[in-house]
């Protein structure tokens, strides 16, 4: 008759190796919420949220509700500095429902309060029932994030999708743009549209190919930028300019384009 108890006695220690992993994980994971609740406090997140903290296996999801989305936003970088990965599925509700009209003059002066937001970039936005969404293109990574930032403050904003893409800056790309706009900018018939404060041509580049957006006053005009950028050394021109007449009034003053 075989002995059974070396492998029982192997099985019983396997288990007990488990208990004390799982019990290691358990008390992790305390360690993590009572971190994350201290830093909720000294930040006095409850003053604009009521954010409840789970967390299984290091893994932080945030519920609850928050009177703005900067106050989500806040809870969720706090405990992303402890912990790696975070899920914010706080729900933002708007003490005082703003009416998108008054969203979308907000999020336009939020883009072009960016001090750095010129003919090189080009956003375009959403606006339905407070949550917005983010489109277009950026030089900088920097610009994509300093946006979006400014965006998030906007009164009446509850949610946020940012889907601005960020252009290459390779030297023959960085070259690329410099002549356009020389060329664009310094020619006589274009010139009256560079001593705007906010010209209405933006001139995109990536990986080699331009895209011509924002809006002029003609189809004649369009159609000679677009000459002007396929003279270029370019790979490919997608000439995106609008035309007076398609562009609503407070685009014609503004660039940033509600979409």
């Amino acid at each position: 008759m075989r002995n059974h108890r070396p492998c029982r006695v192997a099985f019983v220690a396997a288990i007990a190796v488990l208990l004390t992993g799982t019990l290691g994980f358990a008390a992790d994971d305390a360690a993590i919420r009572r971190d994350i609740e201290a830093r909720f406090e000294k930040k006095d997140i409850a003053r604009a949220a009521d954010v409840q903290v789970a967390v299984h296996d290091g893994e932080v999801t945030l519920t609850g509700v928050a009177t703005s989305l900067p106050a989500s936003r806040e809870a969720e970088k706090q405990a992303r500095k402890e912990a790696r990965v975070v899920h914010n599925q706080i729900r933002v509700r708007i003490e005082e429902p703003v009416k998108d009209g008054e969203i979308i003059d907000g999020v336009r002066k939020a883009i072009l309060s960016e001090p750095r937001y010129g003919i090189f970039d080009y956003v375009e936005f959403a606006v339905s029932d407070g949550a917005v969404r983010l489109v277009g293109s950026v030089v900088q990574p920097w610009k994509k994030s300093s946006i979006e930032s400014r965006v998030a403050r906007v009164t009446g904003v509850r949610a946020l999708e940012n889907d601005i893409a960020v252009q290459s800056f390779s030297r023959f790309d960085s070259d690329l743009r410099t002549s356009l706009a020389r060329r664009i900018y310094g020619d006589a018939r274009f010139v009256h549209y560079a001593h705007r404060s906010n010209p209405p041509i933006r001139i995109l580049v990536d990986r080699g190919h331009v895209t011509l957006a924002g809006w002029v006053n003609s189809p004649v005009e369009k159609a000679v930028l677009g000459t002007i950028a396929l003279s270029t050394p370019s790979f490919e021109v997608s000439n995106e300019l609008r035309v007076d007449g398609e562009v609503p009034e407070e685009d014609r003053k503004e660039e940033s384009t509600q979409l």
